[in-house]
């Protein structure tokens, strides 16, 4: 039996407020996994993602902060980023629930820095084909090509909006990833060893820059691509599960 989903608009508490959408895998547990996806957003790329979702587990997927509907210009810094997830925390708008971020590419930036911003309400992480250093030389050209004063005029909003989020992540990264030597709750790594996009280099140097404390299992997935989430959904909520786990004995440990 697979789960159903459904959309939401609400607003994200930026200033001024930015009406924004949603999808959501409900359940009733105690558990919420916020879903920070890569660039450009496309929500139809985890269709099969949410409706595998294990019970137990509450998946919310938000659009993108920049390419939601309505949403004329990108929103390049990660700390305006978080405000999507702010109504999901314990306090919010959604009611209360024990919260894992999981970032996919892109994504995968926010979900750390939704971890390190808010430990008392997320108890841990999942990286997923995370670009923590920089894409594959063809993307990198292709960033390069899009900001050419010659095709400036033939360049889609979406892909300036892209544009303008991967340049504006380089000064953020280098600050995220210090942070994180500090970091002490679980931090699950996976990548596909196929990966036409980011490298699998990116992932081994999240894990390596991750604490003894923090750090879980560095998953290179043989022939997996770029699109973990959509070949092999149940692989990466294996990852969502042992955070779960860790995150849990650590509460254990502390009682």
């Amino acid at each position: 039996m697979t789960r159903a989903f459904h959309d939401i608009t609400y607003a994200a508490p930026l200033s001024p407020p930015l009406e924004t959408q949603a999808t959501i895998a409900p359940d009733p547990g105690d558990w919420r996994l916020f879903v920070f996806h890569g660039t450009p957003a496309n929500r139809y790329l985890y269709t099969r993602f949410l409706r595998t979702a294990p019970r137990g587990i509450e998946v919310v997927l938000p659009a993108r902060l920049g390419f939601g509907k309505g949403h004329e210009a990108a929103v390049p810094s990660f700390d305006d980023q978080l405000a999507a997830l702010k109504p999901f925390l314990p306090g919010g708008d959604f009611g209360d629930k024990k919260i894992i971020t999981l970032g996919v590419s892109y994504g995968g930036e926010l979900a750390l820095k939704a971890a390190l911003d808010f430990p008392e309400a997320v108890a841990g992480a999942v990286a997923v084909s995370a670009l923590i250093d920089e894409p594959h030389d063809y993307a990198l050209q292709l960033e390069k090509l899009g900001g050419d004063a010659r095709f400036e005029d033939y360049v889609p909003n979406r892909w300036k909006k892209v544009r303008a989020e991967i340049a504006g992540r380089r000064a953020q990264i280098g600050p995220l990833l210090a942070r994180l030597k500090s970091y002490e709750g679980p931090i699950e790594v996976i990548h596909g060893d196929f990966d036409g996009i980011v490298p699998k280099a990116n992932s081994e140097k999240l894990y390596d820059a991750l604490s003894e404390a923090s750090r879980g299992v560095l998953d290179i997935v043989p022939g997996g691509t770029h699109y973990l989430e959509l070949q092999y959904p149940r692989r990466v909520y294996d990852a969502v599960q042992r955070v779960m786990t860790r995150a849990l004995a650590s509460e254990g440990a502390l009682a």
